[in-house]
């Protein structure tokens, strides 16, 4: 005869999980911002005490999306801010932004955006 197992429901999030992350993602953006480094899923991990697979699990249920694609739009975002307020080069922000190249920054900017980082700054003028 076969055990009786109970069926465990699945697990649901609410908005509070999701301040939760939104505050630590931003804590550990502001470090990589204020050291200049760049941002990435596993060192955020690591910055929690956690492994990238259950906090990229994690995330892509609280966010409906990758904690790599959070972790860009955060970081695009604030890239954002520092062309609209301040005359710094394009390739400061990005470095400022904690991406790790001009390169990458460029790809993400204009994927989110539609325009260049310097198209950007010249409309929001």
């Amino acid at each position: 005869m076969r055990p009786i197992s109970k069926a465990v429901p699945p697990r649901t999030f609410t908005h509070a999980h999701r301040q939760r992350l939104d505050r630590a993602v931003t804590h550990y953006l502001r470090k990589c911002y204020k050291t200049n480094t760049a941002a990435r899923a596993s060192e955020f991990a690591a910055h929690l005490g956690l492994t990238v697979e259950y906090v990229s699990w994690l995330a892509s249920k609280i966010l409906g999306k990758s904690l790599h694609k959070y972790l860009r739009e955060q970081q695009v975002a604030y890239a954002a801010r520092l062309l609209r307020t301040g005359p710094l080069p394009v390739e400061e922000i990005a470095i400022r932004s904690g991406f790790g190249t001009p390169g990458t920054f460029y790809r993400w900017f204009l994927a989110i955006y539609g325009v260049p980082p310097g198209a950007f700054r010249e409309l929001k003028k």
